[in-house]
């Protein structure tokens, strides 16, 4: 390509502008710098919120809720769900609590920034048992 092509070209007028225009080659950079800075000012426009769990305490009566659709398990221990796949682990209390059970809470801890709480089954399958489940399935009663 020779430099005639280059000068006739939309680009190369551009560029050859810049070159010779320090006015515009600065308003050029500033206009990059805003539209920069526009991006990242807007953020992420995602609208999901996240789920609130619910405020409780020990001997409260709670109902047993899941977020999401199924059941929810009942283990020995908070942070053992990783486990729960199995189907011979002696960590699980009750694989089925259905959704609408009630419970009392015995007490709250976090583990790995997850809350669980250590409720008493009142009725259902599970009736009488007690163990720990994430946070995010009861609600207050």
């Amino acid at each position: 390509m020779s430099d005639e092509n280059n000068a006739n070209s939309p680009v190369g007028g551009v560029v050859e502008a810049l070159k010779t225009n320090p006015k515009a080659m600065y308003a050029a950079g500033g206009a990059v710098v805003v539209i920069i800075l526009a991006l990242l000012m807007s953020g992420g426009g995602d609208d999901s919120k996240p789920y609130k769990t619910a405020v409780v305490s020990a001997g409260q009566t709670v109902t047993i809720q899941s977020p999401n659709i199924g059941n929810t398990i009942l283990v020995n221990a908070p942070g053992k769900l990783g486990s729960a796949a199995d189907e011979e682990d002696d960590s699980i209390i009750c694989r089925n609590v259905v959704a609408g059970t009630s419970a009392t809470v015995e007490e709250e801890q976090t583990v790995n920034y997850i809350s669980f709480v250590r409720v008493t089954i009142k009725d259902g399958d599970c009736a009488g048992k007690t163990g720990w489940m994430p946070k995010v399935n009861i609600k207050s009663s």
